[in-house]
């Protein structure tokens, strides 16, 4: 079942210390970004990401194992159709490379609220894996919900 594709965190997937846990062995890849998609927190308090004409969502690629990808399946809830695995374009940061990755995608469109603890994970693992300080600050904002500019 081993994946071909590495596995692109956008989430509370890019905090090392969580993925240690969640994917023990797990390998921390290269740094990118998927262009013209938005970061948002779902109605259920999780991250999602939509698209978005000119936006950027930054995170960080994983090599998984079969286990790796079991443990993912679960915690994302994809069996109960909470979130889906997809395959998107994604542009590795130092060399502008495109490749395919696997990611997951939330099945829940509605905007809302991250718990504290949740938000500061995300928080936490864009500065893990040192992702642009704009992009941190946009991951910052979504602690209370959709910030006011942001509309559909």
């Amino acid at each position: 079942m081993v994946m071909d594709y590495p596995y692109f965190a956008y989430g509370s997937n890019m905090n090392l210390e969580q993925m240690s846990r969640r994917c023990p062995g797990a390998i921390l890849g290269d740094v990118g970004y998927l262009q013209d998609w938005r970061y948002f927190i779902n109605g259920n308090g999780y991250a999602g990401i939509e698209e978005y004409e000119g936006g950027v969502i930054w995170g960080c690629l994983w090599t998984l194992t079969d286990p790796h990808w079991l443990s993912l399946d679960q915690y994302e809830g994809v069996a109960g159709g909470y979130y889906e695995r997809k395959i998107l374009r994604v542009v590795i940061e130092k060399n502008k490379e495109q490749i395919s990755a696997s990611l997951y995608l939330s099945n829940d469109y509605r905007y809302g609220i991250p718990s504290k603890r949740y938000q500061e994970i995300v928080v936490a693992g864009a500065k893990d894996i040192i992702l642009p300080r704009s992009y941190i600050t946009e991951l910052e904002v979504w602690r209370n919900g959709p910030p006011s500019h942001f509309n559909r």
